[in-house]
Order: C-alpha cells, then sequence, then structure tokens
C-alpha cells in the first residue's frame, strides 16, 4: 500500500488526499464502516510512524508501532525466519 500511496502523490495528490485514499475513502466507498477512522466500534489496526506522512509520504515507511485488532505487534519477531 506504500507504494501506492507514494505513487498518487507522484501523479498529483496531496500526501493527505494519498493517506485519505487508502483509508477513510477507501472504507466510505465500499461501506466498510469499521475501516478508515479511529473511532469506537471500529477495527483497532493502526499504524503509528515517525515522521508525518502528510507533509512528505514517504514517512508512512517509518513504522514505530504496529497494533492489530488492539493488540501490538512485535515487528522484529515478523521479520525473523522460522526453520
Amino acid at each position: 500500500m506504500h507504494t501506492e500511496m507514494e505513487l498518487l502523490v507522484l501523479l498529483g495528490l496531496s500526501p493527505r488526499e494519498a493517506l485519505a485514499a487508502a483509508t477513510n475513502n477507501y472504507s466510505l466507498q465500499f461501506n466498510w464502516n469499521e475501516l478508515g477512522q479511529i473511532t469506537p466500534g471500529r477495527r483497532a489496526d493502526i499504524l503509528i510512524v515517525d515522521g508525518d506522512p502528510t507533509l512528505n509520504i514517504w514517512n508512512a515507511r517509518r513504522i514505530s508501532v504496529l497494533i492489530m485488532d488492539g493488540n501490538v505487534i512485535d515487528r522484529e519477531k515478523l521479520l525473523v525466519l522460522k526453520h
């Protein structure tokens, strides 16, 4: 998804518009009410990034915390291959 947002910016959307296209606008278009906003009753999947992606869309890749279904995910553990 990061690549798609970056391409949208390269095509002329502002970083804020690209983020909206990937989150809230997407949920509104497909009537998926649990996605796109941080509000009660919606899924708790959140990326916390180091930097403001509305100023520079490439900051969206600077992920510091990943929360899925309300649980903090150990990203380092995900990157370790199990044999």
